[in-house]
């Protein structure tokens, strides 16, 4: 086993002193030359040290003189088994949809934005997420930016997720009182949710998830690290008829939040001699 080069031994004594917060978020980093006068090592290797560090979100570089900062680390859990199955509900009254209303119950501030609706040919993996009949196939999209903050805690504003709900334009431009609430700019809330107002009851959840590295797109919207992953959680919702009525995909940073399930276990016969039955 080959020995650590000189730069993952100062990375590794670095990322040792995040781990036991003698440098804490917000804290500023060592510049490269005052590493480089503490340590008796090169700008090359130091610069290789920090970003691997860099790399990994552990710091981010604010530039000009403020130079390199430790990172706010967000933990953002998410409760895929409440939401959308009747633990939190939309409040029309108040312009709150079960997201809001679940990052609110977890103690952060939220609030969600439409950044488009657009009619686009859907990708392949909508069209077989929706059971359309080609890629290409014309879908609306709705995407809206997901953004918390903690500011008791210094904790900053960030896009935690892109929601991006795929719908077929029958439905998608059904009226309501003489407007289409899917194809609204606007954050939009009916009683029962969009869906069941429009006439579609979903009876049925199909989630897919999916580790993956994000698109350019999708870096600069939740402004990630270099090298940061992304999650993509799809929710397919599946009406009476067995119709996909739409699939709503997910994407948050990797170093940001975590998908949480709480699934009871159906009764069941115990083993006998050892094997499940």
């Amino acid at each position: 086993m080959n020995s650590p080069t000189r730069w993952e031994n100062l990375y590794e004594d670095l990322r040792s002193r995040l781990d036991r917060q003698e440098l804490k978020a917000g804290d500023r980093l060592p510049s490269e030359r005052e590493l480089m006068e503490q340590t008796g090592l090169s700008r090359n290797t130091v610069r290789s040290a920090v970003s691997r560090l860099e790399h990994e979100g552990l710091i981010e570089d604010l530039g000009g003189s403020r130079g390199r900062v430790v990172s706010q680390r967000m933990r953002i859990a998410f409760d895929m088994s409440k939401f959308e199955l009747g633990a939190y509900t939309d409040d029309p009254a108040n312009g709150k949809d079960q997201w809001l209303t679940g990052v609110e119950a977890a103690g952060w501030t939220g609030r969600q934005i439409v950044v488009d609706v657009t009619e686009l040919p859907a990708p392949a993996q909508v069209a077989d997420f929706l059971q359309l009949d080609a890629p290409g196939t014309p879908a609306v999209r709705r995407r809206r930016l997901r953004l918390v903050s903690r500011p008791e805690e210094n904790i900053p504003e960030r896009v935690a997720m892109i929601a991006d709900t795929w719908t077929p334009p029958d439905i998608a431009y059904k009226l309501i009182d003489g407007r289409a609430p899917l194809m609204s700019p606007e954050d939009t809330t009916l009683p029962g949710g969009i869906y069941y107002a429009l006439g579609f009851r979903q009876v049925r959840f199909i989630d897919n998830i999916e580790v993956r590295m994000p698109t350019a797109e999708e870096a600069e919207l939740m402004s990630l690290s270099p090298g940061t992953a992304v999650g993509q959680h799809a929710r397919i919702g599946i009406d009476e008829t067995g119709r996909r009525v739409r699939v709503l995909i997910h994407i948050w940073a990797g170093d940001r939040q975590v998908i949480t399930y709480d699934l009871p276990v159906p009764e069941r016969r115990l083993p006998t001699n050892g094997d499940a039955r």
